[in-house]
């Protein structure tokens, strides 16, 4: 998969659905984010702090968990800070220029902490307030909310 075209042609069967807990649309929307790299991880995180809580409790699953931690938490291209090229021409279709200039010297989780902050806050802050929401009261690793609980709150310290 290489662009968004290739996901849109993909049929309901051939698209994850993580276990059962992403409908095929939910699923195919999320594996989009992956295509766009600079916005991949603001994207990822409204996707699953606002809209249908399903999509937060789909979080529930480690594979799905893991694809989240991989987008997030991946360093990128590695440029040093004092490197600067400006873009000369829109859009940029020479694929390695593309990424050598959306490189960044801390990684791009850092990069959107520093930049952009109140998207990223916002979004945690929301999953977090809405997975207690979900609590039952006591810890059951069957149910939802536990394992919920654990990885947005694992999620938010990591970020912090």
């Amino acid at each position: 998969v290489k662009n968004e075209d290739d996901i849109l042609h993909l049929t309901n069967d051939e698209l994850p659905t993580f276990g059962g807990v992403l409908t095929p649309a939910d699923s195919e929307r999320f594996l989009q984010f992956f295509t766009v790299p600079y916005l991949r991880i603001p994207l990822i995180l409204d996707f699953f702090a606002n809209g249908d809580p399903g999509r937060l409790v789909a979080l529930k699953t480690k594979s799905l968990q893991l694809i989240v931690d991989a987008a997030l938490f991946e360093p990128g291209m590695w440029k040093p800070s004092d490197f600067f090229e400006q873009v000369a021409e829109i859009p940029v279709v020479d694929e390695d220029k593309l990424q050598h200039l959306l490189s960044t010297p801390l990684g791009t989780l850092f990069n959107e902490i520093a930049k952009s902050p109140d998207v990223l806050v916002n979004c945690i802050v929301k999953m977090l307030d809405r997975a207690v929401d979900m609590d039952v009261g006591k810890y059951v690793g069957t149910s939802s909310s536990g394992p919920l609980i654990l990885y947005t709150t694992r999620l938010a310290v990591r970020i912090e």
